[in-house]
């Protein structure tokens, strides 16, 4: 990596300013984006510019998507290959427009909205504005509230990562043990919406305090069941040598800019839950898990430690909390100011940015995740073959959602 600052989001697409981080840590502004920056790999990854590309007379430019093979969401690949070996791959993110209008609204509106921004991941997106405006208004942290909200995380982390693993089985055809993983996520879903409402916590963030009463009693136990269950299909899955041939050494990369799984796949043991997240997790056994071959077979392992691991941060949570604030107790009215929050989502460090005025959204800038790990695919799918590019793209729990953006 060029100098000491980790490249962390860009505010302006113009290039006015840049939001970077030491480390890990707290993020801060930069002014005045100079050539030396821009042409940075990181910048690149932070702002979504993808302009990987190859050229020749035999080269052939081959698309995928933006609704082909089994894409979950829509997004355009450009390709470029001789045949089977893939030179270069330039995504479209953007070839169907996603931005969400949230500028502009109130804050109540703002949370509707930003917790569909991607729904799978609502609890963490809807948990950084309702901190962010927290802050904002000098609000002390509440204890049980922070442990609400790490219960709700972990358990959205474990939904996801399930998500990942089950997508990885499908396409290496283990289909016993993808619809295994699909109906133990579903059972986790539907324990979510018996519990707080909804199968994706919509509604449930309010600021100051839960919108809704949720019941926190034995979920832990409930979870831990659910871990157990997938200990046992991901050992038949781990026997398998058809699984692990089809992922071991595929869209291998190793990037100091690389967040979440990916990052920590490949030996960097980094994770916004231990330093700068809107959630301290100082005191709830936070267990950073990393291994070094940094390839699908790496970042599936490292997500199937962490759902262990979440599950065991939730059983710790649980048995710290008390009582749970309401939502509504705070005035919304005449708010102002500007801060940044951080998140680890499951796919990694997310950074939101938020400006309010007499209690309106002014402005609203998020950095996800998503972004760096299409970033990771672009480059760490070159020179493997056609039939990897599922392994590579799924291995990352990119939610192309996220990547859309928000006014």
């Amino acid at each position: 990596m060029v100098g000491e600052d980790v490249i962390t989001g860009v505010l302006e697409s113009g290039g006015a300013e840049y939001e970077i981080a030491s480390g890990f840590g707290v993020p801060f502004w930069k002014k005045a984006i100079g050539r030396d920056i821009e042409g940075r790999e990181d910048f690149k990854a932070c702002v979504g510019r993808f302009d990987e590309k190859a050229e020749g007379a035999d080269v052939l430019n081959f698309t995928y998507g933006p609704s082909t093979g089994g894409l979950t969401e829509s997004c355009k690949f450009n390709i470029y290959t001789y045949g089977e070996r893939i030179l270069s791959l330039r995504p479209e993110p953007a070839y169907k427009d996603r931005k969400l209008q949230v500028s502009g609204s109130g804050l109540e509106m703002a949370n509707l909205k930003i917790e569909r921004y991607c729904g799978p991941l609502s609890p963490f997106y809807s948990g950084m504005l309702t901190a962010a405006v927290e802050a904002i208004m000098g609000n002390g942290e509440n204890n049980d509230l922070r442990l609400a909200r790490v219960i709700m995380n972990e358990v959205s982390r474990i939904s996801d990562h399930m998500h990942v693993i089950a997508k990885l089985a499908e396409g290496a055809s283990q289909n016993v043990a993808y619809n295994l993983l699909f109906a133990l996520r579903e059972r986790l879903l539907r324990l979510v919406s018996k519990r707080f409402g909804h199968r994706y916590f919509f509604g449930i963030n309010g600021f100051g305090g839960l919108a809704r009463s949720a019941d926190f009693r034995g979920i832990s136990s409930e979870v831990g069941e659910i871990a157990d269950e997938f200990r046992q299909i991901w050992i038949r899955l781990e026997n398998s040598r058809i699984f692990i041939d089809r992922i071991q050494g595929t869209a291998t990369l190793k990037r100091p800019w690389m967040v979440g799984p990916a990052a920590r796949a490949a030996g960097l043991r980094t994770d916004t839950r231990t330093e700068g997240s809107c959630l301290r997790y100082d005191d709830l056994d936070l267990e950073v898990t990393s291994t070094t071959s940094a390839d699908t077979l790496a970042r599936a392992l490292v997500r199937k430690d962490e759902i262990f691991a979440s599950a065991r941060i939730i059983e710790k949570a649980e048995s710290m909390i008390r009582e749970v604030p309401v939502a509504g107790r705070m005035s919304l009215v005449g708010i102002n100011g500007e801060i940044s929050v951080r998140t680890e989502t499951p796919g990694g460090d997310s950074l939101m940015r938020v400006s309010l005025v007499n209690g309106v959204v002014r402005k609203i800038y998020i950095r996800p995740s998503s972004l760096q790990n299409l970033a990771v695919f672009t480059y760490g799918i070159k020179e493997n073959l056609l039939t990897d590019l599922t392994f590579g793209y799924e291995g990352l729990g990119i939610h192309v959602s996220e990547v859309g953006g928000v006014l």
